[in-house]
């Protein structure tokens, strides 16, 4: 039985607490302390988050706090597990709660970059305050968040302490007393658009985490961008070029940051990158406020199904389709080809007879209405440049157009023949979606490597070989040869 647990303090780690305990108490040596606190005593205690603890180190932890508090407020839970899926993150808190220690499978925990060994960071502003309030040093999560260095309280620069944060660490309870000078100068941050970085990622870490939150934060950024330069005027297509141009600008006095690829953003924004810092970049660049970060939600309409009912709407008030572009500053075509599923023939059900009963569908009518918006879906589908492409198939246009499953091929023979026109083999496909990637990469003014276009892609090298005899329809010359050159 442990007689004596410290408190822990405000945003303490729990690694922190563990160390205070064992200072405190009298151990002759570590390992003594180890087979009191850890199920084995040969681990080395999880700075992050937690470890299999005895039942009672458990006891003396949550003597006056439960485990799920112990977690979200005094391990870096909410720095990796708030933007996760649903799904992944309960199962990655319950991982953590249960100490069954496979959260680091489902966690995004990043590598260290460069061969670079991480270290338990402070303020020495913040220990110099700590000793005054409460008599001694602590570690605090917030100056562990990976991508900051300046203390969001002080404004000044976080120190690296002795204390590696390593799995080939001699296990070991360092407290921040012990290890932080007992006096020493602070280094004051002078760049606002670090210490702005560094306050708002603070305030997001901090907040609660809300654990049934459904909203994934890659649609959720996307949402933001409504009515922006940087989607189309229906908000079905994305200007990432544009937005990674402004977005780099933005950030170019921000000192060690990592985010600057185009394919990084781009992945974040389809929810297969998760970074903390990464995301909270994005969200302040969009001037999304800290609130809305933690409580994230999506519009109850899209841009898309706004922008129609405005059309719609104006179309009803006798406006014609030229002016109602100019009034969207839209596209004369799009707005048209919207009018006419909206008021067209195919789109307004013809009256039943009180006689004889529906009229039958005309076909051949309702076939050349929707030639149109099938070549519109078809340059959708092939992008713009800027989007990733997509696999033309009849399946595909009817779900762009709101179409039941065999429409097309059963009653319009003009748009399946539209389609089959553009319709390609797999490697064709694969071919087009690699020119596209090469054209990112070379977009964003770094190397051509066959990594790069892996990661946009996410293509097998196998793929990747098999499509390679069709890289010249989709690429010029000069193109086609760096790509052929790849592996």
């Amino acid at each position: 039985m442990i007689a004596y647990f410290p408190t822990a303090y405000p945003d303490e780690l729990l690694y922190s607490q563990l160390a205070r305990y064992y200072t405190k108490s009298g151990y002759m040596a570590y390992t003594f302390a180890a087979e009191e606190l850890f199920a084995s005593k040969t681990v080395r205690p999880d700075m992050d988050f937690i470890n299999s603890y005895t039942p009672a180190a458990v006891q003396a932890i949550t003597r006056n706090i439960s485990m799920k508090a112990v977690i979200e407020k005094h391990t870096m839970f909410p720095c990796y597990g708030r933007f996760l899926p649903r799904e992944r993150r309960q199962k990655a808190f319950q991982s953590l709660v249960s100490m069954m220690g496979n959260y680091y499978n489902l966690l995004p925990i990043p590598q260290s970059k460069n061969g670079k060994v991480r270290c338990l960071r402070y303020c020495p502003a913040c220990a110099a305050n700590d000793r005054e309030q409460y008599g001694e040093a602590y570690w605090h999560r917030i100056h562990q968040l990976i991508g900051i260095h300046v203390c969001p309280v002080h404004r000044c620069y976080l120190m690296d302490s002795s204390v590696v944060i390593s799995g080939k660490a001699t296990p070991s309870l360092k407290t921040a007393e012990e290890i932080i000078p007992q006096s020493e100068s602070c280094v004051f941050a002078n760049n606002e658009i670090e210490i702005r970085v560094v306050v708002y990622m603070a305030e997001v870490f901090q907040a609660d985490v809300d654990m049934d939150l459904c909203v994934t934060v890659g649609d959720f950024l996307h949402s933001q961008m409504a009515n922006t330069q940087y989607r189309s005027v229906r908000g079905e297509q994305r200007n990432i070029a544009l937005f990674h141009a402004d977005f780099t600008e933005y950030y170019r006095n921000l000192s060690q940051n990592w985010f600057t690829e185009l394919w990084q953003t781009q992945k974040v924004l389809t929810n297969d990158r998760v970074n903390f810092y990464e995301i909270c970049l994005m969200a302040m660049f969009l001037g999304i406020t800290n609130d809305e970060m933690v409580h994230m939600e999506l519009p109850e309409k899209t841009q898309q199904q706004l922008f129609d009912e405005e059309v719609y709407r104006l179309h009803e008030q006798g406006l014609k389709y030229p002016a109602i572009a100019k009034a969207l500053s839209a596209p004369y075509a799009t707005v048209k080809a919207i009018g006419e599923r909206r008021y067209g023939t195919y789109h307004k059900p013809p009256k039943a007879s009180l006689k004889s009963g529906a009229k039958p569908q005309n076909w051949n009518q309702i076939d050349e209405n929707t030639l149109p918006l099938v070549k519109e879906a078809i340059s959708q589908l092939q992008g713009d440049g800027t989007t990733r492409p997509k696999k033309i198939t009849a399946f595909a246009v009817e779900k762009i157009l709101h179409l039941s499953s065999k429409k097309i091929s059963l009653h319009l023979p003009k748009c399946l023949a539209e389609i089959q026109r553009h319709e390609e083999s797999q490697e064709q496909y694969w071919a087009r979606e690699v020119a596209w990637a090469a054209r990112q990469v070379e977009d964003s003014s770094v190397t051509l490597t066959w990594r790069k276009v892996r990661d946009l892609t996410n293509m097998r090298r196998g793929d990747f070989e098999a499509c390679l005899p069709y890289i010249p329809d989709y690429a010029d010359s000069e193109l086609g040869e760096q790509i052929l050159h790849l592996l």
